[in-house]
Formats: structure tokens, C-alpha cells, sequence
């Protein structure tokens, strides 16, 4: 017995030998596939370096960014160029350039881009006041990343990765604010670009809106980021939808970080909502089913001379009859009105005329939940569905734990700017909760109450002491999963 085990000792330490050799090959020959396409990008006219300028081949997931100094570095495996592709060089406020693959494969080259010709707006002397107004959505209590993101290639680099979303806008829009929430934990520093294209792909923008986003290491839920758009002076005419993308320029990951985060931006579950994304900035767009990407803008709206906004509301009530699920897409992103409270903001939006009727959504849901009802309650009521704070288009600046005493008191501030005396109270949840909440404070300002699912006394006054416990069985199961 122990004659033999000498030699099978030696036999393993041959496979494990053999093994070895075999590993280091493969890997060798995954890196020799791999090539890199260096050059510079500048400006035709000054040649100086020309930063940031997307690169890519049009329908592959093929590109990069140029960085600071023009400089780029192209990772690409030969046998997914062809003779026949062209790499496209775009940058805002400069014309595309196309170049034969095979050309740049020769030799490190420098690509120079032409500006564009500067054309000058009409400036509109028009007295009318603009209303402001906000698109999207850029915070939430529950987000995901979806999990396509993980099967993103990791041989390339993340310059040029965006994400998307469509908006619907007025016809006359000025941009005031970018918002957005974006995961910081998984770097140092970002830079993104903001993209702004008409539909079909094209964009809306002359000027480059370039900005950096610092990592942190705090727990908790994505922060929300606000940039100012005022400087950049945009203004969007003639438009019904537009998209709005953020793209990576630069990423600084964290010291020992192999995670390779594909995205940033997270998303709000959302089964009437789609988000983009893509690979590079030439690479087919894939959507996203059921996430509502977290980009949203504030503008300040003036309306058109052919079209009045009661004549929108009545489009709108023609686009209901005919078909309730693209109405029920729109709500809850249908140019609500904004409240001022305590560190916070409350969005609400109106509809139908009669007795006031309010709609108070539970955890984690928004305006949206109440897509089915809106419309048949808005043909007997004045229907006022309220985004209770921190969630949909409502904002929280507080630190404070959430309460339904809060809730309730964001209620009133609601109540009382629109001059309502008394309404009736619909909520279902943490709604239901906010309208006892509301109803034990100011009774005097109470119609009536339809309520679902609520109970401000929890516990064994409101629920058998075995079904409590059953229920914290279960929840320590799932905990231990």
C-alpha cells in the first residue's frame, strides 16, 4: 500500500502540472484575441485635443470615450471588426466622422472633427409667464438594478455606457434641472454626460453637458443628484416626447473594487414602464421591461399660441375613452402640481370636477397604483391623487424617520392650498393609516372615508396574538434563506 503512494503522488502532481499549463495557454490565448486601437481626437480648426468625443461602430457593442486629452484606447477582439466597418467619432457641436476600421487598425491615429456651423437662435420677445412644471421621476423607497446588467461584457471599458428614458413634454420647455438618483458606493468619481434626443435618435443639444458625481461610502438607499441646466440654456420647441440619457465619460473605482458595476442609475419597479440602455454609444439600444429609470427634469413651460392647456386636458380625456392603459401610463407623470412643505415637496395631480375625493397610495407605490380608478372616480368627483413624500414625484429633504403623523400633516398643506374645505378620503395601506392619521387631527375637514388595509394601533389590539406569531415564524424563515 504505501509502495503505491509515491506513485500516485507523482500522477497528481503530473494532471495538476498539465492542468496548470493548460490554464496559462487558455488565458494567453484570450488575451492575444484582445487588440487595442489607441489615437487622439482634436479640432479640425485649432487642433488642440478634443475631450470626450464617443466612439463606436455603428450596431456593435464595440467603443469607447476619448478622456481629457483626446486620447482613447479602442479594446476589441479582431473577429468582431469587419473590413467593412466604419468607427464613428461623434461630439455635441461637431459633425461626425467615420473612419475605415481597417485604416485605424494600422496605425495610431489622430481623428480631427469639424464644428459645426453656428447658427443663431430667434430671440422671441413674449411677455406670457412660463409654469413649472417637472418630467419623470428621480426618487423612490424601493429600486432595483436590473439583472441583464450582470451579463454585460467585462473586457471593455465603461466609457460610453447610458442609460435612457422617454419623457413627455410640452411643445415649449426651458430646462432648469437635471435630477437623478444614482448609486455612489461602488466608486470614487463618475463623470457623465447628459444626452437629450429627439425620437427617432437624434440630438436636441448644442452645447456639451459634461459634470462629475463624488462616491461615498454611506449606506442606504441611492441619493438623489441635482444638476443646474440654467447655464446651458436649453430649450426644447416642438417636441411631444423626448429621451433622456446619462452616459459614463470617466470612472474612478474604489481601491481593491472588482465588482465592475456595469450602471449607476437604478430604477423603480414599474409594470407600465420601460428604461434603455446600451453598451456603447453605437450599440443597439436594449430595453428594460417594467423599470422606471430614475432621470427626471424640471422645466419652466410656456404655451403654444395653437394650443391652450384646457384643450390638452380634453385631448387627453378623448386618449382615455379610446384606450385606458396608454391613460394609465400617463399618470402620475401627467404635469401635476407641486407643493411646498417642511423639507419636502408634495406632487399631486387633479382630475374631473364635483365633490373632492383624495387618493392616498400604501408603501412603495405612487400615484400610478391608482391608474385603473382614476378615470371612472373622475367622472363622479374631483379626483386628487397625492405621491405622499419620498415617494413618486414627491420629494423629502428630511432626515427624520417617516411617520404617519407627517404624512398626515403634508395632507393638510395639500388640503389647505387648494382652499378645500372638506373632502373624502380614498387610501388603502400606509394610505389608509396617513387618512385615520389625518381624520383623528382635523375631523372638521372630513367627507367621508373609504379605507383598505389600515391600522395605526398594531398588535394584539388589532390582530389575534397567534396570527402575529405565525407571521413572525415565517419572517424568521425567509430571514435564514
Amino acid at each position: 500500500m504505501q509502495n503505491h503512494i509515491p506513485s500516485t503522488y507523482a500522477t497528481i502532481k503530473f494532471f495538476l502540472l498539465i492542468a496548470l499549463v493548460h490554464f496559462i495557454f487558455i488565458n494567453i490565448s484570450v488575451h492575444a484575441q484582445e487588440s487595442q486601437l489607441s489615437g487622439k481626437t482634436v479640432n479640425a480648426a485649432t487642433k488642440l485635443p478634443l475631450a470626450f468625443v464617443s466612439i463606436g461602430i455603428r450596431g456593435k457593442a464595440i467603443g469607447t470615450v476619448s478622456d481629457s486629452l483626446g486620447n482613447y484606447r479602442l479594446s476589441y477582439r479582431p473577429n468582431e471588426i469587419s473590413k467593412t466597418d466604419s468607427l464613428i467619432f461623434t461630439a455635441i457641436g461637431f459633425q461626425t466622422a467615420r473612419m475605415n476600421a481597417e485604416q485605424l487598425i494600422n496605425a495610431n491615429t489622430t481623428i480631427s472633427l469639424k464644428e459645426l456651423p453656428l447658427n443663431l437662435k430667434t430671440v422671441e420677445i413674449n411677455a406670457g409667464q412660463r409654469k413649472m412644471k417637472s418630467y419623470g421621476r428621480w426618487s423612490a423607497n424601493l429600486v432595483f438594478f436590473p439583472e441583464m446588467y450582470k451579463n454585460i461584457p467585462k473586457f471593455s471599458d465603461e466609457r460610453g455606457r447610458e442609460q435612457a428614458t422617454i419623457l413627455k413634454i410640452d411643445p415649449d420647455v426651458y430646462l432648469r434641472k437635471l435630477n437623478f438618483e444614482i448609486n455612489r458606493r461602488h466608486f470614487q468619481r463618475i463623470k457623465l454626460r447628459l444626452n437629450v434626443n429627439g425620437i427617432p435618435d437624434h440630438s436636441l443639444l448644442d452645447k456639451d453637458v459634461v459634470f462629475d458625481v463624488s462616491g461615498s461610502s454611506e449606506q442606504g438607499m441611492p441619493k438623489v443628484q441635482t444638476i443646474d441646466l440654467r447655464p446651458y440654456q436649453i430649450e426644447i420647441k416642438g417636441r411631444k416626447e423626448i429621451a433622456v440619457s446619462l452616459s459614463i465619460l470617466e470612472l474612478e473605482s474604489l481601491p481593491g473594487d472588482t465588482s465592475r458595476q456595469a450602471f449607476f442609475i437604478p430604477s423603480f419597479p414599474s409594470p407600465l414602464r420601460s428604461s434603455l440602455y446600451r453598451i456603447k454609444s453605437e450599440a443597439p439600444w436594449q430595453k428594460v421591461y417594467s423599470s422606471h429609470l430614475l432621470i427626471g427634469l424640471e422645466v419652466s413651460s410656456r404655451k403654444t399660441k395653437n394650443m391652450k392647456e384646457e384643450e390638452q386636458e380634453e385631448n387627453l380625456d378623448g386618449i382615455t375613452k379610446v384606450d385606458p392603459e396608454i391613460s394609465g401610463a400617463l399618470y402620475g407623470n401627467n404635469n401635476g402640481k407641486r407643493i411646498m412643505v417642511a423639507n419636502g415637496e408634495i406632487y399631486y395631480e387633479t382630475y374631473g370636477k364635483g365633490s373632492p375625493l383624495i387618493l392616498l397610495h400604501g408603501n412603495s407605490e405612487s400615484i400610478i397604483s391608482f391608474r385603473k380608478q382614476i378615470g371612472p372616480l373622475s367622472e363622479h368627483y374631483q379626483v386628487i391623487a397625492v405621491d405622499t413624500r419620498g415617494h413618486g414625484n414627491s420629494i423629502n429633504r428630511d432626515t427624520m424617520a417617516y411617520s404617519y403623523r407627517l404624512f398626515a400633516d403634508d395632507l393638510k398643506s395639500v388640503i389647505d392650498s387648494i382652499h378645500i374645505k372638506k373632502a373624502s378620503l380614498l387610501g388603502w395601506s400606509d394610505g389608509g393609516n396617513t387618512a385615520i392619521e389625518f381624520a383623528l387631527k382635523h375631523p372638521e375637514k372630513i367627507d367621508k372615508m373609504v379605507l383598505m388595509g389600515a391600522n395605526i394601533f398594531p398588535g394584539t389590539r388589532a390582530i389575534r396574538e397567534d396570527i402575529i406569531r405565525m407571521f413572525e415564524k415565517r419572517r424568521d424563515s425567509l430571514m435564514n434563506l
